[in-house]
């Protein structure tokens, strides 16, 4: 399977499908097939940093004297890695909705949510906003138009903090600027942040990774985004914010090969108060970016079309649903709010799969059996 399929998968994957209201019986007359869970491969986790350690390293500098954090990072051996949902991370059941399946890894560690204040909360969204929040989880279910597909499917940049909780990095510096690069996932975008101290744009202009300056607060690299476009998730939950959000992102070498990220989150259209979040990134000494290419819109067109026409089917069939997180324990809805779904409409895990020629490119059809 390619890495493009992988990431399509794990961008649709992690669901609790419910019915809220029964199929008409033309439906009926032509039974839907459950899907079976998609094979997850346990993994042991380190266990991420949640604040900044007391004691760091004095890290090594560079020519123009700024501390070199320089490099190539991955989270991937922490729980919460491209996330589903920064609040809950991983579903360790997880049911792909759209009728493909590859083996997903789920990271079974101590803290899969990315959230610090509240630590291991939920977003602080306004009723207005969760509401809204809703309507997107119903759309993601059974999608009809592009625009109910997360921005991740249809190969636009994530935006910010997105881009830099995905999984990896790239930071590098050149004169006057940090350079960083998002590239893994097959998305390649890069952020030049000039350090100069210059103004942010004008309020104007929107842009899907906003609008980055830089300065240095002694050893910790600090960015303020502003200027960011509505339409990016802070994950594949329709997790929104809107375009009065700035986001401050804070980067600190603890040791040679660990690397501390903290982003802080305001919007007061959306959130009852400013949140934060971490991630914790290893040092990769063997990945070889140049011998990576971008294909995310070659193959990602193709699989929309294939999302679209599915959710449209599920639609013409009566079927509606909401894609939620559970507590696979508890069988609860993580966000407490949310657990009204689950009592009045129960837990189904079925879904219309995919007709054969609906099928993805390089994947079959998913079926009892397959």
């Amino acid at each position: 399977m390619s890495n493009r399929n992988f990431g399509l998968l794990s961008t649709i994957g992690a669901v609790v499908v419910m019915f809220l209201a029964p199929p008409p019986a033309a439906a009926q007359q032509q039974p839907y097939t459950p899907l079976i869970p998609c094979p997850v491969k346990d993994t042991k986790s380190k266990r991420p940093l949640t604040a900044l350690p007391d004691r760091v390293i004095e890290p090594k500098r560079t020519s123009e004297g700024w501390p070199d954090l320089q490099g190539t990072w991955t989270s991937g051996a922490y729980p919460g890695g491209s996330q589903d949902s920064i609040e809950s991370g991983w579903d360790p059941a997880d049911i792909v909705v759209r009728g493909v399946c590859g083996e997903l890894t789920t990271n079974t560690g101590p803290q899969a949510s990315l959230l610090i204040d509240p630590m291991h909360g939920l977003i602080p969204y306004r009723p207005e906003a969760q509401a809204k929040r809703m309507e997107d989880l119903a759309a993601m279910y059974a999608p009809t138009k592009r625009m109910e597909v997360d921005v991740d499917i249809r190969c636009f940049p994530r935006g910010v903090p997105r881009a830099s909780t995905f999984g990896g990095l790239e930071l590098r510096y050149m004169p006057g600027a940090v350079m960083i690069s998002d590239g893994f996932g097959e998305h390649y975008t890069w952020r030049i942040i000039p350090m100069d101290g210059r103004p942010h744009l004008s309020e104007n202009v929107k842009l899907y990774m906003g609008d980055s300056v830089g300065h240095w607060e002694g050893n910790t690299l600090v960015v303020e985004t502003t200027n960011n476009r509505e339409g990016t998730w802070f994950d594949k939950h329709a997790s929104f914010h809107s375009e009065e959000m700035r986001v401050v992102e804070r980067w600190t070498l603890v040791d040679q090969d660990t690397l501390y990220y903290e982003a802080t989150i305001t919007d007061s259209t959306v959130f009852t108060r400013p949140w934060k979040l971490a991630s914790t990134y290893d040092r990769n000494k063997n990945m070889n970016r140049a011998t990576q290419e971008s294909t995310c819109h070659e193959g990602g067109e193709r699989f929309i079309e294939t999302v679209i026409r599915t959710g449209m089917r599920a639609r013409a069939a009566g079927l509606k649903g909401y894609a939620l997180h559970v507590d696979l324990a508890t069988g609860k809805a993580i966000r407490p709010e949310e657990q009204k779904y689950l009592d009045e409409n129960g837990q189904r895990t079925s879904y219309a799969p995919l007709l054969p020629d609906q099928a993805a490119p390089d994947q079959p059809p998913v079926g009892p059996g397959k």
